[in-house]
């Protein structure tokens, strides 16, 4: 599963361009009131900013939602709430009357239901206080207009400034609560409840991230040798405990840079960025470490090393190349005697 597979992106992205769109109609609507845009600069002001929504519009079409919704990292997003934040105050501050801005300035809340969920905190706090300031700005403005109306003025303001922070206030702590749980359940979608390394959708991810990594991991594929004779002889919680003991001694003697999973059944997998001091040790390692004398029922397992399978004649991954080249090492450690080590050849010498 995938972090952008969450949120309805075509969806989004339509909401967010009209929405945008519409903030751009508005402004040149009040540019035929009384109450908007003085004459001269005013007028230049409002048309500029309004004029601008189209390209920034064209430019959120193109944004990942559910992609940025998991991670709250994409630049986009934040500059947008910033832009949406200054062409508001730009336009709103041209107006003649201070309580017609003090209305329009009120879309500030849309601003801020963006931001709760797509912005990064610091962006959030910067809406919060931004909007605070902006709306006591136009609330002494309204005030110095009009005196003998303070207690009015004074009311619009408050109800302003809790629309606007009340609504990011409550949509921020529900987003992060909805991502907190989206990120508890995706990460045991992905962990092997019986061992507790990841699974294969846990490895697949993995691998796609690695796949980005300037230096792409090396693949070794363990096999428990003789697996099914331990169930058939000794019960399956024999077996579980050989399946939880093999994970827990892969982890810890792998190191924390490598990646172990349970590939499914009594397969697994390590990806490791550098084994040191070289792949064939490294392995080597691994197989030594998984086997106790001392075990009530000793395990010894069969392991298939790769290096990152780099073909151009291939359409496979590199990730699904490896994995096959580590297989066929598997087979050929099995084939040996099994309780020993293979290394995948190299991708010329290996038969499609």
């Amino acid at each position: 599963m995938r972090a952008n597979d969450e949120t309805p992106d075509p969806l989004l992205r339509t909401g967010v361009v009209v929405q945008t769109l519409l903030f751009g109609l508005l402004g040149i609507g009040t540019t035929f009131t009384q109450d908007g845009p003085t004459e001269g600069l005013g007028t230049v002001l409002t048309y500029a900013v309004c004029i601008s929504t189209i390209p920034v519009a064209r430019i959120m079409s193109k944004a990942e939602f559910g992609m940025d919704w998991w991670s709250r990292r994409a630049p986009v997003n934040n500059w947008f709430v910033v832009y949406c934040e200054l062409g508001v105050t730009v336009v709103t501050a041209t107006y003649a009357d201070p309580l017609a801005a003090l209305q329009g300035a009120m879309l500030l809340a849309l601003v801020g239901a963006y931001a709760a969920h797509f912005a990064r905190p610091k962006v959030i706090w910067f809406h919060v206080g931004w909007s605070t300031v902006y709306m006591l700005v136009l609330g002494s403005s309204a005030l110095a207009k009009t005196p003998t109306d303070a207690v009015s003025v004074v009311l619009r303001v408050v109800v302003a400034i809790t629309v606007i922070n009340g609504a990011v206030t409550l949509l921020s702590a529900f987003s992060r609560a909805v991502l907190h749980s989206s990120r508890v359940h995706l990460s045991d979608a992905m962990t092997d409840p019986l061992t507790g390394v990841l699974n294969r959708r846990g490895l697949e991810a993995r691998a796609v991230g690695a796949g980005n990594d300037p230096v792409r991991p090396a693949l070794l594929l363990i096999d428990i040798d003789h697996f099914k004779a331990v169930n058939d002889h000794h019960g399956h919680s024999a077996g579980d405990v050989a399946l939880r003991l093999t994970a827990m001694r892969l982890t810890m003697s792998a190191g924390r840079h490598a990646t172990v999973s349970r590939l499914g059944g009594d397969e697994f997998v390590v990806l490791v960025p550098d084994p040191t001091p070289t792949l064939g040790e490294f392995a080597e390692r691994l197989r030594q470490a998984v086997h106790n004398v001392a075990d009530d029922i000793p395990i010894t397992v069969s392991v298939g090393a790769a290096l990152p399978q780099v073909d151009p004649r291939s359409t496979r991954t590199v990730f699904d190349r490896t994995l096959a080249a580590a297989d066929e090492a598997l087979y050929r450690a099995k084939r040996n005697g099994r309780n020993c080590v293979a290394l995948a050849r190299p991708p010329g010498d290996i038969v499609h």
